[in-house]
């Protein structure tokens, strides 16, 4: 007897719903990085309130840019809320995306409270460097509930690739974490993390342009320490890409591994390439903003390229009968969305 959905989103609604709160996760990872930037990290001084006098504030062109991105924070929340409510609805319902649902339910809200003390730390770099880790992870359970979605929603799971290649997979995402968690100990020396800024005393005065940075005080620029911190970074990722590229120098005998992982891994090249030639201009030209957002956002696609990449490692195995069910309920579900 053939089974018709009546209630409830259907797998390929719930895709686009996936799609949609990845596209938000991701475009507010580049908005919080021009806010600072643009040294509009305490354009608000306070959260949730801007300042003490007022709950919204666009009076200066600093408040404004941090007052938008907080509101955009509201958006996203609406993705992330109906990507959970879609999990849970879905028909059929499963484990694994309800998983990775309520991580980004629960991490939105985590982002909002680690805002804020970055706030009240006056953009300790510690912090504003947890900031971004948190939206990578929530960034990467986008990824690994779309992927999954696009599976049998019957069997079980198993390895997609042989235990050496997946072995190489988890090595390169493990180097890749490692390079972008580099890279934000090199955002967060540079100065972008704080400009020398002082009053006619010549005492330090505590704005975004004059935080606290991983190397060196307030209103100091420690140029020295930027370099040594760059070369750290640039040493890694190169190691990254070399494993990259070993991972691809494994799969030449391997057909079937490499039709597998061939989409991911040509993504994951194709962004590092790029990101290191952005990296590598931007440093060459005194770290301009747009260069700098571009990087970022480099990072966050790198991310979510090597997310994709591991969740191809493994699959859901169906059997024959299982199958034709799966390719009964399709047929009927391609029936209803015909009209009569």
């Amino acid at each position: 007897m053939h089974r018709v959905r009546t209630e409830g989103f259907t797998p390929k609604e719930f895709r686009s719903i996936c799609v949609a709160a990845l596209v938000l996760l991701g475009a507010i990872v580049v908005t919080g990085g021009l806010v600072r930037l643009t040294a509009s990290g305490l354009g608000c001084n306070d959260w949730p309130n801007c300042n003490n006098t007022k709950i919204v504030d666009v009076s200066t062109k600093h408040a404004a840019i941090e007052q938008i991105n907080r509101l955009f924070t509201f958006l996203v929340s609406i993705g992330v809320a109906l990507a959970a409510l879609a999990a849970w609805f879905r028909r059929p319902r499963r484990r694994d995306l309800l998983v990775f649902s309520l991580v980004m339910l629960v991490g939105v809200p985590a982002q909002g409270v680690v805002g804020a003390v970055v706030v009240w730390s006056k953009l300790n770099p510690a912090l504003v460097q947890v900031h971004f880790v948190l939206s990578m992870v929530l960034v990467w359970a986008a990824v690994m509930m779309l992927v999954r979605s696009r599976e049998p929603d019957n069997g079980h799971r198993v390895s997609a690739v042989v235990p050496r290649i997946r072995r190489r997979v988890r090595l390169l995402a493990a180097w890749t974490t490692i390079a972008v968690l580099a890279g934000t100990v090199v955002t967060g020396t540079g100065p972008h993390a704080g400009k020398t800024l002082k009053d006619a005393a010549g005492n330090c005065i505590i704005t975004d342009e004059a935080a606290k940075r991983f190397f060196g005080k307030e209103c100091d620029i420690n140029g020295g320490a930027l370099v040594w911190v760059t070369r750290v970074h640039g040493t890694i990722v190169w190691i990254t890409v070399a494993i990259a590229f070993t991972l691809l120098w494994h799969l030449r005998r391997l057909r079937h591994d490499r039709q597998v992982l061939d989409a991911p891994l040509t993504a994951w090249l194709l962004t590092a390439v790029v990101q290191g030639a952005v990296g590598y201009l931007q440093y060459a030209n005194g770290l301009p903003v747009a260069l700098v957002a571009l990087h970022l956002g480099g990072a966050t696609v790198l991310v979510g390229c090597t997310a994709w990449l591991w969740a191809s490692t493994t699959k859901v195995s169906v059997s024959a009968a299982q199958a034709l069910d799966e390719l009964s309920e399709l047929v009927d579900q391609r029936r209803e969305e015909v009209p009569d």
